[in-house]
């Protein structure tokens, strides 16, 4: 890192006391730097090699820059990142055990992840399967989601189980008898639809009685 120091000064034309005074340090702590009796921490060092145009960078093997994990991954319901190690796919891509039971009591997915044992099972079952390198961001589904727009595949409520009533026939004259096994309209309920459709029928053929 020192012998970088010396390429910066060589680069912007800058004496130790020009790049003490750029990087706000004393021309003594520049010649340490130099000298690598000093480590002048990652964020000084960027600042240094920012006064000739130049940058860390991080590469693989063969010399590619490895950027950084997205800021905007996508994050779950309660705001939290999923585990950087486990494969996160979409939210439209509902695994086979949630779509075959779906719950009901929660918000919908922002996206789905194997343990795993999970994963590395699908990984054998699919030949030349490669692990996706990020998790999906924020942006990407947001494009998606336009994309899929109509054709995204999605869970339905279940409908109301339809209501078999099993009322004997003494309950339709007024309300239900105390054998009646359905109790729709228990006698209790003085209010109840039944009742006041009575009372209203009754009223309509007294009032065209002569």
């Amino acid at each position: 890192m020192g012998r970088y120091v010396v390429r910066v000064r060589r680069l912007a034309d800058l004496s130790q006391r020009d790049l003490a005074a750029e990087t706000g340090t004393s021309a003594s702590r520049v010649c340490r730097l130099e000298s690598g009796a000093l480590d002048p921490g990652v964020t000084q060092f960027q600042r240094i090699l920012h006064l000739a145009g130049l940058r860390l960078a991080v590469v693989d093997a063969e010399g590619r820059e490895v950027p950084p994990v997205p800021a905007d991954a996508v994050r779950d319901n309660q705001g939290r990142r999923f585990p950087a190690h486990l494969d996160v796919a979409p939210p439209d891509e509902v695994p086979y055990d949630r779509w075959s039971r779906p719950r009901y009591d929660r918000l919908d997915a922002q996206g789905w992840y194997h343990l795993r044992p999970a994963r590395d099972e699908l990984a054998d079952a699919a030949a030349g399967r490669t692990r996706p390198t990020d998790h999906p961001t924020d942006t990407e589904l947001s494009t998606r989601r336009r994309l899929m727009r109509g054709r995204q595949p999605r869970v339905d409520t279940p409908p109301r189980p339809e209501v078999v009533c099993e009322c004997l026939d003494a309950c339709f004259e007024e309300l239900c008898v105390p054998d009646c096994p359905c109790q729709c309209e228990p006698p209790a309920s003085v209010g109840s639809l039944r009742h006041r459709l009575l009372n209203r029928t009754l009223e309509r053929d007294d009032s065209v009685q002569p």
